[in-house]
């Protein structure tokens, strides 16, 4: 029976062969999808892998993704801090912003403002410049890849200046992010800064990045905080998926 079969799978060769092209192109097809999910998955939370210092992500109840995120009150840095098991927690401002050029053309950007003192959260592979720049008064750092889309063919220089809400800005430092899912420029500020360009809201603070103490175990430090505080809390693997 199996050589009969076999004879009867190859007795047409154009149709054997329609066969197997058929089957391994679908095959192809469904391998190239999946690593173009992963692909838009790994964009999507470019921002959760970038910050290598934290292991723990507080925010919002309600929040869905990285991207749509409200504003928490300032005291809820201090709860955070209060919950037994975190060694530290620190502030983390995301949002977007419109950059104006000294020529008068303008970028939307997306805006990360880091905890002054710590630095947490921000770029550790730099292109130009140091990360001890960021201290500097009105500093900013961009991607690389930003760096390109805003003054496309133009060298690296640091120095340049343009403003986002009105207010001066001064490059002073070009790193290496990962690809966000849009193709915005990454704009890594201090949160004193960031507080400068919005000085009008009261509350900037999106999430409160921690880290769990030597020994304890981070999902339970995250139950610790949602159960005394009210909000989510998530490793970064948990906030990744």
């Amino acid at each position: 029976m199996n050589w009969l079969a076999l004879r009867m799978l190859t007795g047409d060769k154009s149709k054997y062969l329609s066969l197997i092209l058929s089957i391994t192109f679908a095959t192809l097809l469904m391998s190239q999808q999946v690593s173009i999910f992963m692909g838009v998955v790994e964009r999507s939370a470019s921002q959760i892998i970038d910050v290598r210092d934290a292991d723990l992500w507080v925010m919002d109840s309600k929040v869905r993704y990285i991207d749509e995120a409200p504003f928490l009150p300032n005291n809820d840095l201090q709860r955070v801090r209060g919950v037994p098991g975190v060694e530290w927690a620190v502030r983390f401002h995301k949002s977007s912003a419109t950059a104006r050029l000294p020529d008068g053309n303008f970028r939307n950007v997306m805006l990360l403002g880091v905890d002054d003192a710590t630095m947490v959260g921000s770029p550790r592979r730099m292109v130009l410049g140091e990360l001890s720049d960021l201290n500097r008064a009105n500093a900013v750092f961009i991607d690389k890849a930003g760096y390109e889309y805003m003054w496309p063919g133009e060298p690296f220089q640091l120095g340049r200046e343009f403003h986002i809400n009105d207010r001066r800005v001064v490059l002073m430092g070009i790193c290496k992010a990962s690809p966000p899912f849009t193709t915005l420029p990454i704009l890594y500020s201090r949160f004193t800064e960031v507080e400068r360009f919005f000085p009008t809201n009261r509350n900037l603070m999106n999430y409160v990045l921690a880290k769990a103490m030597p020994g304890q175990d981070p999902h339970q430090v995250c139950q610790a905080i949602e159960q005394q505080c009210g909000l989510m809390a998530l490793t970064q693997d948990g906030f990744f998926w």
